[in-house]
């Protein structure tokens, strides 16, 4: 493990100036808080404790984290601790907002905290902050995201293929009116996912009514929402493909509480992330992305690289459409659903 006075040697100044950089000092040059961060990163350094060096990877989530990312992020960090656990490492959740200091690289954060490694997630100011870590030699991995820059290490699913699989499923089973739940607040995965239901789309040489590609939120009731404006259209759909765990889960909920039965009025195909579909009734046909796996996976390459450096890790891993209970054949009548929550059945589908 590097010292002080080593990272001193290889930056060319003097310890002091070393331990003003580590310690946030404002009056350093940006020039050598950038060298000597730099070379402290390349090196691993880390403080000690005692006559311990800390083995801390650090997971960057917001402290106002939306309760509905909840089960996402806890099915990360909950692989993440178990790929740090089984190379001997913890893991500490970094909240960047307000732990970070005025003036404060976010490097010299984790020193301060005596993290080695950051795993991160979608941020507030992300491409700065990955910006930041290529540049001082960071060790770093973005996880369920991508990056364009070639320094970026990052582990992400491929939602386009199973997303058009998922799409062309419900073509084959007559469906023509698709309606889209799309999440647009994410990252590369989302794009994937309404991608793949354009391509699904053209494949079938079926045009997409924007109407029913309806933008909504994250949560239980954006789910809801959605539904209750697609299905109030002349011509509502007869499917549904929501593009957010929790959305999935609140149109499913939200079709049963209108009296639409899933799958015989409408069909569902739903985005899961954390074993969701599991415990829904009926149980949910989803397109499927193992976080805990993309977080273990990561977690272990991180400690490892941190340990003796390696290139960037990139790695998209192909999602999986699976097939279960809330998909069938298409009605041979559409249903509406009026503002009082009536039913109207149209025969002219």
């Amino acid at each position: 493990m590097a010292s002080v006075r080593t990272i001193a040697s290889e930056a060319g100044v003097s310890p002091a100036t070393v331990s003003r950089v580590l310690n946030n000092d404002p009056d350093v040059e940006p020039t050598t808080r950038e060298r000597v961060l730099k070379i402290a990163n390349s090196l691993g350094y880390s403080p000690r404790i005692g006559r311990r060096v800390k083995t801390i990877v650090g997971i960057a989530l917001p402290s106002d984290l939306p309760r509905d990312l909840v089960t996402f992020n806890g099915s990360i960090v909950a692989g993440a601790s178990r790929g740090c656990r089984d190379e001997g490492f913890n893991l500490a959740i970094v909240d960047l907002l307000t732990e970070r200091k005025p003036g404060e690289a976010y490097t010299q954060l984790f020193a301060r905290l005596g993290i080695r490694g950051i795993i991160l997630r979608r941020l507030p100011a992300l491409e700065t902050l990955l910006a930041e870590l290529v540049e001082e030699n960071y060790p770093h991995i973005l996880i369920a995201d991508r990056a364009e820059d070639p320094r970026v290490s990052y582990i992400d699913t491929d939602s386009r293929t199973p997303s058009r699989e998922a799409v062309r499923h419900l073509i084959e089973l007559g469906h023509s009116r698709i309606m889209l739940g799309r999440y647009s607040q994410g990252g590369c995965d989302t794009n994937d996912r309404y991608e793949g239901y354009l391509e699904a789309h053209e494949d079938a040489g079926i045009d997409v009514d924007e109407r029913i590609v309806v933008d909504c939120g994250d949560g239980f009731d954006a789910g809801a929402r959605a539904i209750d404006f697609a299905f109030s259209l002349p011509k509502p759909p007869t499917a549904v493909y929501m593009t957010h765990s929790m959305s999935s889960l609140g149109a499913l909920r939200r079709l049963q509480e209108r009296g639409l039965r899933v799958p015989q009025d409408v069909s569902l195909v739903g985005l899961d992330d954390c074993d969701s579909r599991l415990i829904t009734f009926p149980r949910m046909t989803a397109v499927r992305q193992d976080s805990f796996d993309m977080a273990y996976r990561a977690a272990r390459w991180l400690v490892r690289t941190m340990e003796s450096p390696a290139e960037p890790f990139r790695e998209v891993v192909r999602g999986i459409f699976e097939v279960n209970q809330t998909t069938t054949l298409a009605p041979d009548v559409t249903t509406r659903v009026l503002p009082d929550g009536r039913l109207v059945v149209d025969s002219s589908r």
